[in-house]
């Protein structure tokens, strides 16, 4: 991955993230892992990596997938130092996604349960955009 960046796994369910953890670890991607937005959030903020690709499950606990990506445009001060690309992981429908999130900016969409193929061609993507906005 480019200098500083990381993959975070936003995922409530432990099998989902066991899978992407496996995954990540064999392609030899640096990450990290919470259960829901809130702790995303809470990471994101503390963390001295300014490029983060976000793994993120629409449908947890305590603050939820949605309810991320629109914390982190509505606050996106808090995050001004931070370069975050989102890829959306999830057993729900790209269409009722779509529905409940018109407007938001994510770099892709996989649906679970996601292979170690398309979620690294997803990474990859994601490092092709950091590498062209440095």
């Amino acid at each position: 991955m480019p200098n500083n960046s990381i993959a975070l796994i936003v995922d409530d369910e432990h099998l989902n993230r066991f899978l992407m953890r496996k995954y990540l670890q064999s392609c030899n991607i640096p990450f990290d892992e919470v259960t829901d937005g809130q702790e995303a959030i809470e990471w994101i903020k503390n963390s001295e990596h300014d490029k983060i690709i976000v793994l993120l499950d629409l449908n947890m606990p305590v603050m939820d997938g949605y309810e991320f990506l629109e914390y982190t445009v509505d606050n996106y001060f808090e995050f001004k130092e931070k370069k975050i690309l989102t890829i959306v992981v999830s057993a729900s429908d790209y269409t009722v996604f779509r529905q409940n999130a018109p407007h938001a900016e994510i770099i892709k969409y996989l649906s679970k349960p996601v292979g170690k193929e398309a979620l690294y061609e997803a990474i990859l993507q994601a490092q092709e955009y950091f590498n062209a906005i440095v």
